[in-house]
């Protein structure tokens, strides 16, 4: 716990310093990458950036000052996918990869590069990673389990789940583990000190995604075939549900401020959920955005805009849009609130590049808790 609250000091730290020096949105490089690249994500302590490329197995480490990317491969013998995932955890500097098909984790080391791999079920889905007891879980969708992996030892264990496991999400502060389970509908909630099933919690048909706000102890879920979002009390495990549009499907949450932001299937708009009034708000966010990332530190919420060629940026105070115009089908967005920069992914062109958000204000309530 304190090497947890010694990293948060020095991010925070750090983003008072970024946002000082933050200059105006501009494109700041691209790089050119191999066939199919599937995921993106940062490590914001090394300011080191990776993309998983599919089908030939590598993950590129590219350096967020110069841009130059270093190919590490995932191993030889790997089966070719298109559906990797990538969780990193700063604190340890390991980067954690699947890709559905080798019934594996390849578990990079960011200083050294070495890869070593930990044996999962079959038909990976998700990763997650909890950063306070560096415990890593997986969803195998195949085997109705969750690998539980041990960060230091890498030793594992299996949990039987529900029917398909297909997304994760972790509440850190309660140390809850919560699986959907796409094809039993239903959430299992795992404890951490044990690595056990405690509760299995019926919500809507088809549950795609999930996220959890650990200060609220409230977890969402997105149930694709009945069209509602399941809220659930991690305190009672009580279960309520809230009407959306049609097929909600990709989800992302600010625990800052406790807005759900969420995507249909096909189509736009983004629909925001207030995760204290459940109110649902609608906002145009082109025409069929792929990818959602969120600046918890400046509230701003990132839309990749396939087919408009876009991303739109969403003010999380106002809801009011601006748009980064002229990126071809962007298909991944992520951003490091610590640099402010964002960073766009394209799977057919097979490039990612880099830009420098609009400098803004912190906002006074986290200006406060750090004593400014």
């Amino acid at each position: 716990m304190k090497r947890r609250c010694a990293y948060n000091a020095v991010a925070a730290i750090f983003l008072l310093v970024c946002a000082q020096v933050a200059m105006a949105q501009t494109q700041l490089g691209t790089v050119q990458l191999d066939d199919f690249p599937q995921t993106i994500g940062f490590n914001p302590v090394t300011n080191k950036i990776y993309v998983v490329n599919e089908p030939s197995s590598e993950l590129v480490e590219i350096d967020g000052i110069s841009f130059q990317p270093t190919v590490i491969s995932l191993g030889a013998t790997s089966q070719k996918s298109l559906n990797a995932v990538m969780q990193i955890n700063p604190i340890t500097n390991t980067i954690y990869v699947i890709n559905g098909t080798d019934n594996d984790v390849a578990i990079v080391n960011g200083a050294t590069h070495a890869v070593s791999f930990a044996a999962t079920g079959s038909g990976t889905t998700d990763i997650k990673v909890n950063l306070t007891t560096n415990m890593i879980y997986v969803a195998n969708f195949n085997s109705n389990t969750v690998t539980a992996i041990n960060g230091l030892t890498n030793a594992t264990k299996t949990i039987p789940v529900g029917t398909n496991p297909t997304a994760i999400a972790i509440d850190e502060k309660n140390d809850r583990i919560y699986v959907a389970n796409q094809n039993s509908n239903n959430v299992s909630v795992i404890y951490g000190v044990s690595n056990k099933v405690i509760e299995t919690l019926a919500v809507g048909t088809s549950p795609i995604a999930i996220v959890a706000n650990p200060t609220t102890n409230t977890i969402f879920v997105a149930n694709l075939l009945s069209s509602n979002i399941s809220v659930i009390s991690g305190r009672t495990n009580t279960v309520s549900s809230v009407a959306v549009s049609s097929f909600p499907f990709i989800m992302v949450i600010n625990p800052v401020t406790n807005k759900i932001y969420f995507t249909r299937q096909v189509g736009s708009p983004i629909t925001v959920l207030d995760g204290a009034t459940l109110s649902l708000t609608e906002v145009p966010a082109g025409t069929f955005p792929l990818a959602l990332a969120v600046d918890q530190v400046r509230n701003k919420i990132y839309v990749a805009d396939f087919t408009g060629g876009q991303i739109v940026i969403i003010d999380g105070l106002t809801n009011d849009t601006t748009s980064v115009t002229g990126i071809a089908n962007p298909d991944k967005v992520d951003v490091n609130p610590l640099t402010n920069e964002f960073y766009v992914m394209n799977n057919s062109a097979h490039f990612v590049t880099f830009f420098e958000a609009n400098p803004a204000a912190l906002p006074f309530s986290l200006l406060e808790q750090l004593g400014q």
